[in-house]
């Protein structure tokens, strides 16, 4: 994570009990209790060449490595990090040669691509399942006071709590003045014990429960499905891909909408299709059997999944389909509040059923689509990225579904969006999927096309009802006047203000066929 900030010590944070031995008073009462002592953490190993990060004790079970330099240092292109146990065997390795392979550029990884230690398996043996990306294994910044940092990200799942362990790097492995490599025990470290798993754990700096994001949701999965757990997140940047698989009632609370950030760079040009997970982590050399997909989160069969409070973005850019959430729940939940989800073609992908209020939703091309059974967007903006190719949905429903409906929603554009270029919605072309997509009382800048509804290919229905196809009701301009739509595609529909109370005017009237029920959307 690329932050100095420290979290507070606190109630959910992992803490070491001293206790005394029992005595009696002159009085015959007893002894105080000796009271809490926040845990010894670690501290950086300092050498008249390197400072190196964690050593000592109750290190973060997903901990990155740091090295800090006063001269700039070189990757190299060849020899290995390697993490042992203390009986001296391989908790990790990462080979040089694959880092070096992939710095140019990523080969796209499809089903049969030669697994490598430039890739992670990322989710843990709780959950049970796997997914396969490029991960940044190293990388190197420079520090606020002129010296450079080699940041090493272990693979996934790797180390056990309360283990200790030793780091070996080959001298050819980072090249550096003065820098010889290091063996034996000269860097070691012991992990902490696994939090008590009380409902909520921490995820930040160097002093809460877990570093990475990944790491706590790895731990959520440890403490059974159905258990409700909250991961409180530290403001911060936190570049790393997610993988929550099996895992109901998460919370992941950001600390600051604008301050905790979860953002990668991942695209379909670098990992082919929307991928999913694989129940064994294969060696490096075997063919990858299935990737984990282009997004920046991938979530499978999970139910009431909640975000708060943060940004999730794809940090690729334009020029390829790249989600920051494919969310392939057919029967879950997912439930975002005051929060920024940052892409541009295929924003976020969705199944299932999902609420989306008071959030910010910015992208280009197709950037709200999937195959849902209902996703309501209640008082959001839907933000629209300078393209010559600007369509904000692209709905795949089943018949009767009320897919996707925007309630109270402003349509923005950032500077350069030219006025008519933008539509509501396009079809996949395909007869056996509805193009179901409602906008109720929402306020459309200029960059809304007159025709509202990209009419090539023709949609699903042809001509749209109350509950099939494109309509809307109670279109504002920006500035809360009532639009004229009398320029609009002759296949959608203005329904009436009867349909709109019955169907898609508050969220329990959205979610009225949702097999939950809509109390879950109050």
């Amino acid at each position: 994570m690329d932050t100095d900030l420290k979290c507070n010590i606190s109630t959910f944070c992992c803490m070491a009990m001293l206790l005394a031995p029992a005595a009696c008073d002159k009085g015959g009462g007893e002894a105080p209790e000796t009271p809490e002592q926040p845990m010894t953490r670690p501290v950086e190993l300092v050498t008249d060449t390197y400072r190196a990060y964690p050593s000592g004790e109750n290190a973060c079970v997903d901990s990155y490595l740091t090295l800090t330099f006063s001269s700039e240092p070189v990757p190299g292109t060849s020899g290995e990090i390697r993490i042992l146990d203390k009986d001296g065997k391989e908790a990790d390795m990462i080979d040089m040669a694959d880092i070096a392979a992939v710095a140019g550029g990523k080969p796209k990884m499809t089903a049969g691509t030669a697994f490598t230690t430039a890739m992670d398996a990322v989710g843990s043996s709780a959950a049970g399942y796997y997914r396969i990306v490029y991960y940044n294994a190293v990388s190197i910044a420079g520090t606020d006071n002129g010296g450079y940092t080699v940041t090493i990200r272990l693979h996934s799942d790797r180390l056990e709590y309360g283990g200790t362990y030793s780091v070996e790097i080959d001298p050819e492995a980072i090249i550096a003045d003065g820098f010889d490599g290091i063996s034996g025990n000269e860097w070691t470290f012991s992990v902490m014990p696994k939090p008590a798993g009380d409902g909520e754990v921490t995820a930040g700096a160097r002093d809460c429960d877990f570093m990475t994001i990944q790491g706590a949701i790895n731990f959520a999965n440890s403490c059974g499905q159905s258990a409700d757990m909250t991961i409180s997140v530290e403001d911060g940047i936190y570049e790393e891909p997610l993988y929550i698989r099996n895992k109901n009632n998460l919370t992941i609370k950001g600390e600051s909408r604008e301050g905790t950030i979860i953002r990668f760079d991942n695209c379909n040009d670098y990992i082919d299709g929307v991928g999913s997970g694989v129940t064994s982590v294969p060696e490096p050399g075997e063919s990858i059997t299935r990737t984990g997909g282009r997004s920046v989160i991938l979530v499978e069969n999970c139910d009431m999944l909640r975000f708060e409070d943060i940004t999730l973005e794809n940090s690729h850019g334009d020029g390829s389909q790249a989600e920051v959430i494919y969310f392939n729940c057919d029967n879950g939940r997912l439930l975002a509040s005051n929060c920024s989800f940052t892409g541009d073609q295929d924003t976020i992908e969705l199944k299932g059923w999902s609420l989306f209020r008071d959030c910010t939703i910015r992208g280009d091309v197709d950037f709200i689509w999937g195959y849902v059974r209902t996703a309501l967007f209640e008082s959001c903006e839907i933000r629209s990225s300078p393209s010559s190719r600007g369509y904000i949905v692209q709905a795949r429903c089943r018949q009767g579904d009320r897919g996707f409906v925007f309630l109270d929603c402003s349509l923005t554009a950032e500077s350069g969006t030219a006025d008519g270029s933008v539509y509501l919605a396009r079809s996949g072309g395909n007869s056996g999927e509805y193009d179901n997509v409602t906008y109720i009382r929402c306020r459309m800048g200029s960059h809304i096309a007159d025709a509202g509804w990209y009419s090539s290919p023709a949609p699903t229905p042809a001509a749209a009802t109350a509950e099939n196809g494109w309509k809307e009701y109670g279109s504002m301009n920006a500035y809360g006047s009532a639009m004229d739509l009398s320029g609009r595609y002759s296949g959608s529909a203005e329904i009436s203000s009867s349909d709109c109370e019955r169907l898609y005017a508050t969220a329990a009237a959205v979610f009225a066929d949702c097999p939950h029920g809509s109390g879950w959307a109050e």
